[in-house]
């Protein structure tokens, strides 16, 4: 361990030795997510939707129909109470839950107040806000064609009334883990991630490729260190520089975005591990195929298009044809992300994330081996 320590130092004296090497690591990064986190802006459809009729009139019934029938939303009727609707959003199985409670067909009925409850996962900002417009839609004209009926049937002298019936239904809203739908805390988490994703997987990669142009990875092979040893002191920095990165970029998001820090801090690091396994990997995998630091970008910079595109940060996955959804389920760049945003906002451990970290360390141990052998291949 004496050798890979000393290896480890020398690595890092050779990154923070190049001014251009630290801009990459400390100033691109702290730009990028100042800038993504305030410029980025989505849209979103297929709202996985809870809807709750505690009425069982044909007044409710009809509303509960437009919610089902809309393309907007994916609608899953559900009995239960605001416990079960809460477990739900906890877990990411719904964006938003409509609860039409007992009596509403009777009130609408004899012309008094009539409320629905409207349930949002604030940690999707974007989204909940757009559910929310969605659903104030939807509920206004089920208002204004319930008026026109009642208009029609009771002859012109009701048409005077129809202003004031569109006003008979009032939603109650209530926006659960970001309730001023702040757009930051849905990009910050997901910026993070990908800034973790660049300093591990990019710079690992470079720097074994800038070992191998300048001569001195070739010297390292004919040392007493072993194959292991010249890996884990290839990886081991960028992974402690990778960890600071999450730590500055977690605490600018805390401190400067107000972004709640619900979850678990070391929960957190386990995870950022067993993603950072795959970076590794990848980085060690890049530097077998690119001999030189420019075709190692371009291979680093395909595979972060490829993650990016296919982890939910620029377009849900639920829009996608379900053949790329599939695929996606091997992107560890989606779980993470996933991860992020569940554990920062709503607090989620590790019962709730047990899939993402079963596949983050399956995808990690298959990636960071196989890039080891390949690597140990190439060497020999």
């Amino acid at each position: 361990m004496k050798r890979v320590f000393h290896l480890v130092r020398k690595e890092l004296v050779q990154v923070f030795r190049d001014p251009n090497m630290i801009r990459v690591i400390l100033v691109m990064p702290i730009f990028q997510l100042f800038v993504l986190g305030y410029a980025i802006t989505l849209d979103v459809k297929h709202l996985k939707t809870l809807v709750i009729d505690r009425d069982g009139s044909s007044s409710s019934r009809a509303l509960v129909d437009r919610f089902m029938h809309d393309e907007h939303f994916s609608a899953k009727r559900m009995g239960g109470g605001v416990a079960d609707i809460e477990g739900y959003l906890r877990r990411g199985d719904a964006a938003l839950a409509v609860v039409v409670p007992e009596h509403f067909g009777r009130d609408i009925e004899s012309g008094g107040g009539a409320e629905i409850q409207i349930l949002v996962d604030g940690s999707h900002s974007n989204s909940a806000g757009i559910g929310l417009g969605y659903c104030n839609r939807i509920v206004y004209r089920f208002m204004s064609d319930r008026a026109a009926d009642n208009a029609s049937k009771a002859g012109p002298l009701a048409n005077a009334s129809i202003a004031r019936n569109l006003r008979i239904i009032e939603p109650a809203t209530r926006i659960w883990y970001n309730p001023e739908l702040k757009s930051a805390y849905f990009m910050i988490p997901a910026i993070i991630t990908i800034l973790l994703t660049t300093i591990t997987m990019l710079l690992t990669g470079l720097a074994i490729v800038k070992e191998r142009e300048a001569g001195t990875l070739e010297q390292l092979f004919v040392t007493p260190l072993r194959p292991w040893q010249v890996i884990a002191g290839k990886t081991i920095p960028f992974a402690m520089l990778g960890f600071a990165e999450l730590a500055i970029a977690t605490t600018i998001g805390f401190l400067w975005f107000r972004i709640p820090v619900v979850g678990s801090i070391p929960t957190l690091a386990l995870f950022a591990f067993c993603f950072v396994l795959t970076t590794l990997g990848l980085g060690i995998f890049i530097s077998t195929i690119a001999a030189t630091q420019q075709q190692a970008m371009y291979v680093s910079w395909f595979f972060m298009q490829i993650f990016i595109l296919l982890s939910g940060f620029f377009y849900p996955i639920a829009n996608m044809p379900h053949w790329i959804q599939t695929f996606t389920l091997i992107n560890p760049l989606r779980h993470f992300l996933a991860v992020n945003r569940e554990l920062l906002l709503k607090g989620a451990g590790l019962a709730d994330l047990w899939p993402e970290l079963r596949a983050l360390l399956v995808i990690g141990v298959c990636v960071f081996t196989f890039a080891t052998l390949r690597f140990h291949k190439r060497a020999g």
